[in-house]
């Protein structure tokens, strides 16, 4: 799973980079809406997000980026990340339903908490929020959420912000096991600071997904995107 940001450095180049991923062959490709507080967000999303609002990219900017990639990539999976206060501010259930009339099916809102997501018009069964956990969920907060109809998980793999260092909390295995034990398991994604190949086979001995995002970044800041792509080619075709 490969994550950028629209509107970074443009609007245009970030259709670019999506094309990109997609054409290494990532399974899902992630598109985050710019928000200027990123709280989740280490300091390249954070930035990239800054530059990104900076242009003045806008909410419907995004809704259309996201419809030209549906357009020339029928049959990509696309998951689309935010921040509360930009959904909010358009509107929840007008969000959510140009998300599903682009066949988004997941939204990922980290300062969200999804208990909440069908209070605030988001009950739609074709759009599912997805949950971001921490190490530190509790066995019954776990219990709970697998008891919403959840079919996709996004645990962070330590306690720190995305492109920290990498690391897998030891508590991470229990929260797998927990969540595989269901009789149709909901998948699986870890996330935050992995950047190597091997980080990212590692995190697939456990999950079903390896998110991958700041590396991405710094990669393309550094005009090494396309190489960065072909070192994770093992990783795509596992």
């Amino acid at each position: 799973m490969a994550h950028l940001v629209l509107g970074y450095p443009s609007l245009a180049e970030s259709l670019h980079t999506a094309e990109a991923y997609i054409n290494a062959g990532v399974e899902i490709l992630e598109v985050q809406i710019p928000f200027s507080h990123p709280t989740a967000d280490g300091p390249v999303i954070t930035l990239a997000c800054q530059e990104a609002v900076a242009q003045g990219i806008s909410m419907q900017d995004c809704i259309e980026a996201i419809r030209a990639l549906r357009a020339r990539f029928p049959m990509q999976e696309i998951m689309v990340m935010s921040y509360v206060n930009r959904i909010y501010a358009y509107g929840f259930q007008r969000f959510v339903t140009e998300m599903k009339a682009e066949g988004v099916q997941h939204l990922i809102v980290p300062d969200l908490p999804v208990d909440l997501s069908s209070a605030l018009g988001s009950a739609d069964a074709t759009v599912k929020f997805v949950p971001v956990l921490a190490a530190n969920t509790s066995d019954a907060r776990l219990e709970k959420l697998l008891n919403m109809g959840f079919d996709f998980f996004y645990l962070m793999s330590d306690f720190k912000i995305t492109g920290s260092g990498f690391s897998l909390h030891p508590r991470l295995q229990a929260i797998v096991a927990k969540i595989k034990s269901r009789p149709m398991p909901p998948r699986i994604g870890i996330g935050f600071g992995i950047s190597t190949p091997a980080q990212a086979r590692l995190v697939l001995e456990e999950a079903d997904v390896a998110i991958i995002g700041s590396a991405l970044i710094q990669a393309q800041k550094a005009g090494k995107l396309e190489e960065y792509l072909e070192s994770l080619q093992d990783v795509f075709q596992a």
